[in-house]
């Protein structure tokens, strides 16, 4: 009898153990899931509260972007040196295309022969075709290989640059007689190249 009853208290207990260890694990579990839940909640607060925050960002952003090229259009528009300058770029090529349909309608009279007239005109198309392809070619790889290198520093210097010109072009053209525009390039130009040359002599500074 008494083994018999030790049999079944150890039994007893046994079975105690394993319903405790069963509550136990089913708590963990039960606080693995609450975790889990509040860690989903707070990614979803953390990601809304990101989401937020870039939106007013950018909203800010595009506020400032266009309240700045008003300024840089109405400097711009009180420029006159600047406006000439722009003036004179667009007239270059059409002063060409004047001056080569001037120079085509003549060709009948400076051509010894027609041969000689038909392949002047071959010819001459052909090289001014040649060369309006390399100019897109070259501005096309430029771009290209301008944008792999953007960033907020060259974005800077293009803004800042655009707007001392604007500021400061009649001024400028008073002590400089060279086209503003051109400036413009010489100035983005000669950061690009001055970075290269940092980059290239201090390469720990942009690792």
């Amino acid at each position: 009898m008494q083994v018999n009853q030790s049999s079944v208290e150890a039994v007893e207990q046994a079975k105690k153990k394993q319903e405790e260890a069963e509550k136990q694990a089913r708590q963990a579990e039960y606080q693995i899931e609450r975790e889990k839940n509040r860690a989903d909640m707070e990614i979803q607060r953390a990601r809304r509260k990101a989401k937020s925050e870039i939106a007013d960002m950018k909203e800010n952003q595009f506020f400032w972007d266009w309240g700045y090229l008003c300024v840089i259009f109405f400097s711009f528009l009180q420029n006159g040196a600047f406006q000439q300058d722009v003036l004179q770029l667009i007239m270059i090529p059409i002063n060409w295309c004047k001056e080569y349909i001037a120079w085509f309608e003549r060709l009948e009279y400076i051509s010894d022969t027609a041969g000689e007239m038909l392949f002047k005109g071959f010819f001459s198309m052909l090289m001014i075709t040649a060369g309006i392809l390399g100019c897109v070619f070259l501005v096309w790889a430029g771009v290209e290989q301008y944008k792999k290198i953007w960033d907020d520093l060259y974005k800077m210097v293009l803004i800042s640059s655009i707007s001392f010109v604007a500021v400061l072009g009649n001024l400028i053209r008073e002590y400089l007689p060279l086209n503003l525009i051109l400036v413009i390039l010489f100035i983005n130009i000669g950061t690009i190249l001055l970075r290269a040359y940092l980059k290239k002599k201090y390469p720990q500074m942009y690792d």
